[in-house]
């Protein structure tokens, strides 16, 4: 049985190239930290509330994290 083998030549890059940033993270980045800046805060008033005998609520909005504190 016989085969053949294609030869190519040396790698060549594609002839497309795209010639700027690839992706921009740093605003991800900085919406990630927000938020989960917020998240522990309002963690830490629902614990706090909690804590008091109260039962905390904790919802994710459009407009931000909305924690309810309702007394017993």
């Amino acid at each position: 049985m016989e085969s053949a083998l294609a030869l190519a030549g040396p790698y060549a890059p594609p002839a497309l190239a795209f010639a700027g940033e690839p992706a921009e993270t740093e605003d991800v980045i900085w919406w990630v930290v927000v938020v989960g800046f917020a998240y522990a805060v309002a963690l830490a008033w629902a614990t706090w509330c909690r804590r008091g005998g109260g039962s905390a609520e904790i919802s994710f909005g459009w407009t931000g994290f909305k924690v309810v504190c309702r007394s017993s």
